[in-house]
């Protein structure tokens, strides 16, 4: 192993020992047996955990579908393969610490086996994850108003409230921007010049070249196709703040939809400030427990929350893997092509 692969790991590893640090402190802080109290009261309900998040990874898919080029498809993908495909790349993202883009490439290659050209299926993967990543934002800002209003902070919302509006516009601006501007080729010139004897990066300039008008004809020529991919995104976020109140619920914690809206859109920031820590381990149940505080309920009902959306995680996660183990099997078959 290189010097700079090992200190990786190393920084990885200590990441992931502090995460587990900090899981350690906030169960002791809140109680082992607060956290047992709430388990104990979701009871036989348990296994109904696991289907509010079907409705998100449904909701993803779409908006994944949404920005594959229809012209690309010889075989149009169903909805429930390209969940599960999806499913398979988000547990490579929820397991490496990789920025959520380790498992981009393994959608595209499982788009690849349903005959989907690679150009078209990573230009898919780059506008679905721009419209992933501009739903948050909106969703994350939805939060914002019934946070301050929580916190008695009205007066000051707009304060509050419009600078980050305008930064959220001039940040969605300026990424989809980039991409009308030829992002891919841009890149690809770029590492031509800094690694000018890679031969393999000529071979490639064709396939930057139709990612880049794939990527161009989606954001200017065909919007509405953009703009569903937003909706589908953003309609899954809003089932996710569903899922905590389900959570809530079968806890027998009495909280509100509010409350679990701003649970939900505000544990966002948290999570994505960890992406060297696999699945921000720690982080999100330290930002679950002070929201769940800020709101005035109790830190062993944050924690618990946090621990039934992680084992949730990990039961998708599992199926991810499936998928990709199996992907010429049963889950995924493969389409016959002629060349």
């Amino acid at each position: 192993m290189t010097t700079a692969p090992a200190k990786r790991l190393g920084v990885h590893c200590v990441a992931l020992l502090g995460g587990l640090g900090i899981v350690g402190v906030l169960l002791w802080n809140a109680g082992i047996s607060e956290v047992v109290r709430y388990l104990q009261h979701i009871g036989w309900f348990a296994p109904l955990l696991i289907f509010p998040y079907l409705s998100v990874a449904l909701c993803d898919a779409k908006g994944w579908l949404c920005a594959i080029p229809s012209v690309a498809q010889p075989v149009a993908v169903p909805l429930w393969q390209l969940t599960l495909m999806r499913l398979a790349g988000e547990a490579i993202n929820n397991l490496t610490p990789t920025a959520n883009l380790g498992g981009e490439p393994v959608k595209v290659y499982l788009l690849r086996l349903q005959g989907v050209a690679a150009d078209a299926g990573l230009a898919s993967v780059v506008a679905a994850k721009t419209a992933l990543t501009i739903s948050q934002v909106v969703f994350i800002l939805t939060g914002v108003p019934f946070l301050l209003y929580r916190l008695e902070w009205m007066r000051q919302e707009w304060w509050i409230l419009g600078p980050l509006v305008l930064l959220a516009y001039s940040f969605a601006a300026l990424l989809v921007r980039w991409q009308q501007k030829g992002l891919m080729g841009k890149v690809l010139r770029l590492l031509r010049r800094v690694l000018p004897h890679w031969r393999a990066l000529a071979r490639w300039e064709n396939s930057a070249e139709r990612i880049d008008a794939h990527l161009v004809h989606f954001y200017g020529e065909d919007p509405r196709r953009f703009f569903s991919s937003v909706a589908y995104h953003l309609l899954g976020w809003l089932l996710g703040a569903g899922e905590v109140w389900v959570f809530f619920t079968l806890m027998g914690v009495q909280a509100t939809v509010v409350d679990a809206l701003i649970i939900e859109t505000m544990v966002q920031p948290f999570t994505a400030a960890a992406l060297i820590i696999p699945g921000a381990l720690g982080v999100q149940e330290a930002g679950g427990v002070f929201l769940c505080r800020l709101l005035g309920l109790h830190e062993g009902a944050g924690l618990t929350l946090m621990a039934l959306k992680r084992v949730r995680e990990a039961v998708y996660n599992l199926i991810g893997l499936a998928v990709i183990a199996r992907f010429s099997g049963v889950f995924l078959p493969r389409q016959s092509h002629s060349s």
